[in-house]
Order: structure tokens, then sequence, then C-alpha cells
């Protein structure tokens, strides 16, 4: 069993659901839906100043699932090649 946690900007959470759906994912998931930081592209820390937020997805899943998890998100990495999408395996 493995743990996946995706982090990305709020604007892309539909798209990354529905590659990940196109991968035909069990879809058994975790949102955060309000998460503030900053990592390699513009701070989103839902102020004034940086207004936009990102969300977390928490996905457990077996091993062999792992290779479909990392397509569909490398699917809106090309379509969003701005936004930063960023995804731990542990």
């Amino acid at each position: 069993m493995r743990r996946v946690e995706i982090m990305a900007a709020q604007a892309i959470l539909d798209d990354v659901l529905e590659s990940l759906e196109h991968y035909e994912m069990g879809m058994r998931y975790t949102i955060i839906p309000t998460a503030h930081g900053k990592g390699n592209t513009i701070p989103k820390l839902g102020d004034s100043v940086w207004p936009e937020e990102n969300f977390i997805m928490i996905i457990y899943c077996e091993d062999g699932e792992l290779v479909r998890i990392q397509e569909a998100l490398n699917l809106v990495k090309k379509k969003y090649d701005h936004e930063g999408i960023g995804y731990f395996v542990l």
C-alpha cells in the first residue's frame, strides 16, 4: 500500500480529477481543499498579495496503480506547464 500526496493550484483540481478518472483510478481519495505555500512557482497564500490557493489530495493505492497516477498527472502537467504540480509517494 502506498500513500500519494498531490499538491497543486485549486484552479486545476477538476483537471486532476478528470485525468485520474480517465486512467480509471479507483477514486479513493481525500482532498484538503485549502493549502497555502510556495514551491517553484508563484506563491499561493490566499491573501491580497498572493490570492490563489492550493489543494492537497491524498490517495492510498496499490503499487500497480502508481504508474497510472503518474501518467494522469503528467497529462495535467503538460496542459498546465506554468503551474506547479507536486506529488510525493510514501
